[in-house]
């Protein structure tokens, strides 16, 4: 009976250990990823990110050009909302192409097993209402 009950808890530690999401480096890096192709007008690495093709055509157009945006340049605070299976990051970086501060918004939606840029639901995000809704779950390169 012992051996019974061992089995099953040591199964729901595997299942539950299973069931976690990406850490939340991983997401912020995918901000990364984004807010790179994005200042590097990258049409292609920018329709990877996105949930939905050819919902982001800003750059479709453009010519290309290394922004010299770092990782390490960007803050990102880190949310997650258990209920629509959402990441909300907030970035916050100076411009690589300009003067002025950038605060960005960014919603990670799942789609095929991978987290991509969804940019409908990211122009509507408020700040205020998600942190006072959600629980941060990791703010990276805060000082």
């Amino acid at each position: 009976m012992r051996k019974l009950v061992f089995s099953l808890f040591a199964l729901i530690l595997l299942v539950a250990g299973c069931n976690q999401g990406p850490a939340s480096e991983d997401i912020a890096k995918l901000a990364y990823e984004w807010e790179k192709a994005n200042f590097d007008r990258d049409y292609e690495r920018e329709q990877e990110l996105i949930y939905g093709k050819g919902s982001y055509e800003i750059h479709k157009t453009t010519i290309k050009k290394e922004s010299g945006l770092k990782y390490e340049d960007i803050r990102y605070e880190i949310f997650f909302d258990e209920e629509l299976e959402r990441y909300y990051v907030f970035a916050d970086f100076k411009n690589p192409n300009g003067e002025n501060s950038v605060e960005d918004n960014i919603v990670f939606r799942k789609k095929d097993d991978e987290w991509k840029v969804d940019v409908k639901e990211s122009v509507d995000v408020v700040r205020e209402d998600i942190t006072d809704q959600l629980d941060r779950e990791a703010c990276i390169n805060c000082e």
